[in-house]
């Protein structure tokens, strides 16, 4: 036989039951969400940045191995696309590194050195891509090697 009062307490934590149910489907739902959302941006960035490189390799094509001037004291490149055509491309030293890309929350740090100091036909070109998310700023780093094609023996 029940006691008085025990019907309230089984429906007390059937209801405490039910809520804790709820608080972790809108948990889980939430996680996914800005995980989902995370994988997006890193797919993006990744994007970007392969794009970037790219471009950077039409420059050198259209414009000569010339174009890619190493970074004194590793200041950050600009890449200025006034034009659809690389010859109206150019890479200039930016005084805010990383750049922001327009429309996007994404900004790109691009840095030129020598590949190898006894070579002068090489090229490591760096593009690193950023963006803030509520965990912490992100990024994506991707870097290749441009070989000077006209005056040098090595693989373009």
């Amino acid at each position: 036989m029940k006691k008085k009062g025990q019907s309230l307490i089984e429906v007390v934590i059937a209801l405490a039951v039910v809520v804790a149910l709820a608080i972790s489907l809108v948990t889980a739902s939430l996680i996914t969400q800005r995980t989902s959302r995370s994988a997006s941006n890193n797919t993006e960035a990744t994007k970007l940045a392969l794009q970037t490189i790219e471009q950077i390799r039409a420059l050198r094509d259209r414009k000569g191995f010339a174009e890619l001037v190493n970074n004194t004291g590793l200041s950050c490149k600009r890449l200025l696309m006034p034009a659809s055509d690389p010859k109206d491309w150019s890479l200039t030293a930016t005084g805010t590194c990383p750049e922001n890309i327009t429309s996007t929350i994404f900004a790109r740090a691009i840095f030129i050195e020598d590949d190898n100091p006894s070579s002068a036909n090489r090229r490591k070109v760096t593009v690193t891509i950023s963006w803030d998310e509520s965990s912490g700023t992100q990024s994506v780093t991707n870097v290749t090697k441009l070989s000077n094609c006209v005056s040098s023996t090595e693989a373009c």
